[in-house]
């Protein structure tokens, strides 16, 4: 059976603390199995405008949805509904709340923490770690409004073959739609972020969230009222993934590749990165020293030059 948190159930649970940047906020919504940690685990974080996540990595793939404010991802800006996938150990960051932020952390398997890497020891860790696979990528959804029945829309960018897959549905109010099928992954959250789902007899309003094992089939969408979007998550079968067949890297200056050894992110001389002031044909050498990884803030020293596409 599904396991199903309405927020409005959960945030009496809702923890405050100070941090070092301002208040924060975590509500638990799912929690995993205390004698199996290899079940769900789902929590909302908040914070105040200001607050800072330092850079880091944990040892699980996850997903993260904003559900309220914006903020930053490194350098990548964060606004509601944004979701964002990280493989496990691919360090990504740091989380900057703009005007205040709140973000799910959904994960099929319980993680012991977040790993900083500003800590030496943290380093090594990663260096160890045997086939790392870095990836990471944030994507915004495309809800269609639906008058009848119920559109879906599959993202272009988080997705693999092996079983990584995100969507978003509207369901036209109290319509009938069946959620895709999480048979081929390693299990399925659905996040309600409007209207409502009705599920054995009790209406979950947004926000709220469902996990789904792969062997419970494709869960039947009965909208409310006012219809509902929701998102639906897949978790990849394997998180342990071969790295691709090296190709010889390019020479010439203006046209080399080069790799975050952190977290996989490229910096291709011949696109440059514009959008920084780096034009198209920039040599890494002409990159300023004190530039900085958008996905992970790692510095110049931590990346090579790297495979052509």
């Amino acid at each position: 059976m599904p396991q199903i948190t309405a927020y409005e159930d959960a945030k009496v649970n809702r923890k405050e603390r100070q941090v070092p940047t301002g208040t924060a906020w975590r509500t638990p919504l799912i929690d995993p199995d205390p004698n199996n940690l290899a079940t769900p685990q789902a929590f909302l974080v908040e914070g105040t405008p200001g607050r800072v996540i330092k850079p880091h990595f944990h040892d699980y793939d996850q997903y993260q949805v904003v559900v309220s404010g914006d903020g930053l991802m490194g350098k990548h800006p964060l606004t509601v509904n944004a979701v964002h996938y990280s493989r496990a150990h691919t360090p990504y960051g740091p989380i900057v709340f703009g005007q205040g932020m709140g973000f799910l952390t959904l994960r099929a398997h319980k993680d012991p923490g977040a790993q900083y890497l500003d800590q030496p020891e943290t380093r090594v860790k990663l260096e160890q770690v045997n086939n790392r696979n870095p990836f990471q990528v944030t994507e915004a959804p495309k809800f269609d409004a639906a008058t009848a029945g119920a559109a879906v829309h599959t993202f272009e960018e988080i997705k693999d073959e092996q079983g990584l897959g995100s969507f978003s549905i509207s369901v036209a109010p109290n319509s009938k739609a069946m959620a895709p099928d999480p048979s081929n992954s390693n299990g399925q959250y659905l996040i309600i972020v409007r209207g409502s789902l009705v599920y054995q007899g009790k209406e979950y309003k947004a926000l709220s969230v469902a996990f789904v094992k792969p062997e419970e089939g494709s869960l039947e969408l009965v909208a409310g009222s006012e219809g509902l979007d929701a998102l639906v998550l897949h978790f990849p079968r394997s998180v342990a993934q071969q790295a691709a067949a090296p190709k010889a890297a390019r020479s010439e200056p203006g046209t080399r590749v080069w790799q975050c050894l952190l977290c996989a992110f490229v910096y291709d001389e011949a696109k440059g990165i514009p959008e920084e002031g780096i034009a198209p044909g920039t040599p890494w050498e002409d990159v300023p020293e004190d530039w900085y990884c958008p996905d992970c803030s790692a510095g110049k020293a931590d990346f090579q030059m790297s495979l052509v596409g």
